[in-house]
């Protein structure tokens, strides 16, 4: 409260240079590409800013909520790939192509979909193949990803450009959570040697 007892307004501020610093950290312990989500105007900061930040960075992929988010950060110069993380009504999935967004599938329904609306446009679309190892939200169940991953890979129109889960507490310190999101990754393991087995780059 300020000094008239009304509440003052929080603020979040995101300082660049730390950005970039983290991000070379992070690459550092991991050794992989990085995705970051730039989702609800990254959080408040800005999209188009901190996708322009975490690129220069060396972000390789962006990652938003809605065709919408997507189609800003298109009409705001930025060519990277963008990760679509939830599904879209059918009647977004034309702009969902055109404006060259990468979505989660997970189920053989949608696959179908989405291979439609790309051969309708002409246009091959990378999708990534979500499994549901325990967050309860979209994803198919771990012992069905070899098969829609095939389904995906016998598509004209789609490429498997990656396969993703979404770990339910891992920044929970406590044992239970540990020992849950170990249970997670184990049978996100499974998943992918499964995939692999069907002869599929997961």
């Amino acid at each position: 409260m300020n000094d008239t007892g009304a509440l003052r307004a929080s603020r979040a501020l995101i300082h660049i240079d730390y950005l970039h610093d983290n991000i070379s950290l992070v690459r550092k312990k991991t050794g992989t590409k990085i995705c970051m989500p730039v989702k609800a105007d990254a959080y408040g900061h800005g999209a188009l800013h901190i996708a322009k930040a975490a690129l220069n960075s060396g972000v390789e992929y962006l990652a938003v909520a809605t065709v919408g988010e997507g189609k800003e950060l298109r009409d705001g110069g930025i060519l990277s790939p963008i990760i679509l993380l939830s599904l879209v009504l059918p009647e977004e999935i034309d702009a969902l192509i055109a404006a060259d967004l990468e979505p989660l599938v997970s189920d053989t329904e949608y696959i179908e979909i989405l291979e439609r609306s790309a051969a309708k446009a002409g246009k091959k679309v990378p999708v990534h193949l979500k499994v549901d190892t325990g967050m309860g939200r979209i994803g198919c169940k771990p012992e069905e990803a070899a098969e829609l991953a095939v389904t995906i890979a016998k598509s004209k129109n789609l490429d498997m450009a990656g396969t993703a889960t979404h770990l339910a507490v891992s920044d929970s310190p406590d044992s239970g959570d540990i020992a849950y999101t170990k249970n997670q990754l184990d049978s996100f393991s499974t998943a992918v040697e499964n995939i692999k087995k069907a002869g599929i780059d997961p």
